[in-house]
């Protein structure tokens, strides 16, 4: 299942995007999965909700928009500094 590994280096992303806008807690993360991206959306999500932890990224939740074509995409990070 590599949802996992893109779950991981979506949360790495996150963490990145949070230090850079100084967030000390994410609270939602947007990613656009396309349909022929190759993802399970299910999946990611899942994988995700297992791999988020610490202080930063450890509450945050994942949002999916479904698009219909190839992309997988984080579109947005909502947090609170």
């Amino acid at each position: 299942m590599h949802e996992v590994s893109i779950a991981h280096s979506l949360l790495r992303q996150v963490a990145e995007v949070a230090e850079r806008n100084g967030l000390s807690a994410v609270q939602s993360v947007g990613v656009a999965v396309g349909r022929y991206s190759g993802v399970v959306p299910d999946a990611l999500a899942f994988a995700f909700e297992i791999l988020r932890q610490g202080p930063v990224v450890g509450a945050a939740q994942l949002e999916v928009r479904h698009a219909d074509g190839f992309e997988l995409q984080l579109e947005w990070v909502q947090g609170e500094p």
